[in-house]
């Protein structure tokens, strides 16, 4: 099947135009005998609704080379001009992916509005989560001349 045809239309259908998103779940804990089945169900996802933003939500907290090879294969599948993005919500998988270096090839974030984010440029964090203010500095007042007089009673350090 060619890329202006759509599934299940008769040959020749020219593609609706792409969505601007999609978000694809992957679920699966692949391994060498699961690779084929969730690289199909994966691509099935991506191909059936073509999208210029095609978001991979990582939902396994463990993810295995296999998951890496089916993900780097999939950025084949989206849209022409399209950019696969993948959001992994466990440390531990955001840590594979930055261990391995996949982070910048996979465009890899935390959530799926960082994700997006992400790809417009902005910046990755929660929108909500503004940075702290910094307290602006109160200006110090001058200190006291060496002729006023100390107020209160002198004080007197006795030994104990």
């Amino acid at each position: 099947m060619s890329c202006t045809d759509t599934p299940g239309a008769p040959p020749g259908t020219p593609a609706p135009p792409p969505a601007a998103l999609l978000v694809a779940p992957f679920d699966a804990l692949a391994d060498p005998d699961s690779e084929a089945a969730a690289e199909a169900a994966l691509r099935e996802a991506v191909e059936r609704r073509p999208a210029r933003t095609v978001v991979v939500r990582v939902r396994s907290c463990v993810v295995t080379p296999q998951a890496l090879r089916i993900l780097l294969r999939a950025g084949n599948r989206t849209a022409p001009g399209g950019v696969l993005r993948v959001a992994a919500e466990y440390p531990a998988a955001r840590r594979v992916f930055h261990l391995t270096g996949f982070v910048r090839a996979l465009h890899m974030a935390a959530t799926v509005p960082g994700a997006v984010r992400r790809g417009r440029g902005g910046p990755v964090g929660h929108p909500s989560r503004a940075r702290p203010r910094v307290p602006a500095r109160r200006p110090r007042r001058p200190p006291a001349p060496a002729s006023a007089p100390l107020t209160g009673p002198p004080r007197t350090f006795l030994p104990h």
